[in-house]
């Protein structure tokens, strides 16, 4: 049997640097390995949504965290999305990263669940989330979850 996951609250003083570093991380593999990308530029585009979208304010996002064996594994951070159609706020999980060491041994799920719960007790009706599509494996995780594609984004090369 695996090492038990714990799932607890966000600490900004003690997650910090883990979530920044694997939120990074999760963000740039979200980029296609054909598409080129001034690093440069991207690492600056990453500090701004961390600090626009600010996992640290409790007024603008919620954030768990998942250890394993006492160490970060990963994180969950939910917050609102404006919705393109309707302009409704929903509830949206801008980020739910893995360690790579940690993955495939129910973290995600756990991580995902705790969200659930939380979201269900703020009388939440809906979760919402993107996912690249060349990540398969996040794509079969939120399927098995009961989530349902709503659109499809598409780009040609000229």
């Amino acid at each position: 049997m695996g090492a038990a996951i714990t799932i607890r609250d966000f600490d900004p003083q003690r997650d910090w640097a883990e979530f920044v570093a694997l939120n990074y991380r999760t963000f740039r593999d979200s980029v296609p390995a054909d598409e080129p990308v001034n690093e440069a530029a991207f690492k600056q585009h990453h500090a701004w949504l961390v600090a626009h979208f600010a996992p640290n304010d409790p007024r603008k996002a919620k954030v768990f965290v998942a250890e394993v064996s006492g160490a970060y594994a990963g994180h969950v951070w939910v917050g609102n999305q404006t919705d393109f159609f309707t302009k409704r706020q929903d509830p949206w999980i801008f980020d739910l990263s893995v360690k790579p060491t940690c993955r495939r041994k129910g973290v995600a799920l756990a991580l995902h669940g705790k969200v659930e719960q939380w979201a269900r007790q703020q009388g939440l009706t809906l979760l919402g989330l993107q996912v690249m599509a060349h990540n398969e494996a996040a794509q079969k995780l939120y399927e098995h979850l009961g989530y349902k594609a709503r659109a499809i984004s598409l780009k040609k090369t000229l």
